[in-house]
């Protein structure tokens, strides 16, 4: 197998990885949208859900050296976040 064919399946890779992701953000949003609750708990909860979507983007192209801004750290500070805004409800 080539170089230039060894860069292409991992490109593969990385963008099932992404549409898995997405996929997965996708039909989280639609069992919110089943769910009956306040509009507030479910935009916060939605919220979340994108943040994670976009956390594990961000993990996805940073390990193939295509995002540097990546924070581990970043989706416990949303999770310490979202627990603050569910104690104060």
């Amino acid at each position: 197998m080539t170089t230039i064919e060894k860069t292409e399946k991992k490109e593969e890779r990385v963008i099932a990885r992404i549409v898995n992701t997405i996929n997965q953000l996708d039909e989280s949003l639609r069992s919110l949208d089943k769910i009956e609750e306040s509009s507030k708990t479910q935009a916060i909860k939605k919220w979340y859900e994108e943040k994670k979507a976009m956390h594990e983007i961000k993990k996805i192209l940073h390990e193939v050296g295509r995002y540097e801004q990546y924070d581990e750290k970043e989706l416990e500070q949303w999770n310490t976040e979202l627990t603050k805004i569910i104690e104060t409800k």
